[in-house]
């Protein structure tokens, strides 16, 4: 069962129509034959809601052309789907250092901080995608994204950011909120 309701699917933006396995695809002519071939099987697996084997594909890609960033796109975005949630964000971020211009490697791993509630980080990498955009179909993805994180942001509690360190005073209450319980329990097994 995932954690997290990550959609593979691009959202329907007015005007633009984006199919699936138009997410990642294998944008490399250089690729060996069987590299496009798992790669096509897995898009083909994700398509039919099998994310677990579809990450098997792109594990595989990943093995035999390991500087390929798109086949790491893919293995996050399986990973996501299968609710494997830190290997996705591994394989997601190992994508953006492969290929720091790839568009969708920043716009699924913005995607999935906004979906763990992560939203500072998540804005950082859409500012990446809109850098890397080369279309105006990227661009509204990116937008459109962007104004659903926000109508979320508007309707839900704030969340604690945890950019700054603790103060001396919450550390100490902290602190005395363990020991004291702990010390109350040791002496009552004395007496």
């Amino acid at each position: 069962m995932s954690t997290v309701d990550f959609d593979l699917a691009l959202r329907e933006v007015p005007g633009v129509a984006v199919e699936t396995t138009e997410c990642i695809e294998p944008r490399s002519t250089t690729l060996p034959m069987e590299v496009s071939r798992k790669f096509s099987e897995g898009l083909e697996l994700m398509n039919h809601g099998e994310p677990a084997a579809a990450a098997k594909c792109f594990e595989q890609i990943v093995e035999m052309a390991p500087e390929y960033a798109d086949a790491h796109v893919g293995l996050g975005i399986a990973y996501a789907v299968s609710g494997n949630i830190y290997p996705a964000l591994d394989r997601l971020e190992e994508a953006v250092n492969l290929e720091p211009d790839n568009f969708f490697a920043h716009f699924k791993l913005g995607q999935l901080q906004f979906k763990l509630h992560v939203p500072k980080r998540g804005y950082e990498e859409m500012q990446k995608a809109l850098d890397c955009a080369t279309s105006i179909e990227e661009r509204k993805l990116v937008g459109q994204l962007i104004h659903e994180q926000k109508q979320r942001e508007q309707k839900g509690l704030a969340r604690p950011t945890w950019d700054r360190p603790f103060s001396r005073k919450t550390l100490v209450l902290v602190a005395a909120s363990v020991v004291i319980p702990i010390i109350y329990m040791f002496i009552s097994t004395l007496h």
